[in-house]
């Protein structure tokens, strides 16, 4: 099984709706890359996308995974809960977010 960046996930949603990478993002927050822990919250709500585009994400992302690493549906989404909870987008809930 090969390994899936987390990054690469990341970046995805980030280039597509941002225009943007999370290397560019660090390279402007340098405080977020000394301190990642601290800031983590600051990136996810400042990067926040819309519920259609995380559930476009979220598609991708699953089809992204079973192709590279080459894990069957079943396994993937057994453990989907963990990649979710780890590296996909916070939906905004209001057009203000």
């Amino acid at each position: 099984m090969k390994k899936i960046n987390a990054n690469d996930l990341i970046n995805w949603w980030l280039e597509k709706y941002y225009n943007t990478t999370l290397e560019k993002i660090l390279e402007e927050n340098p405080e977020w890359k000394e301190n990642p822990r601290e800031h983590t919250k600051d990136f996810y709500k400042k990067y926040a996308v819309t519920q259609e585009q995380h559930d476009e994400w979220e598609k991708w992302a699953k089809e992204y995974i079973r192709k590279v690493a080459k894990v069957s549906k079943s396994y993937l989404n057994r453990a989907w809960w963990s990649i979710f909870l780890n590296i996909s987008p916070i939906v905004k809930h209001d057009k203000n977010d």
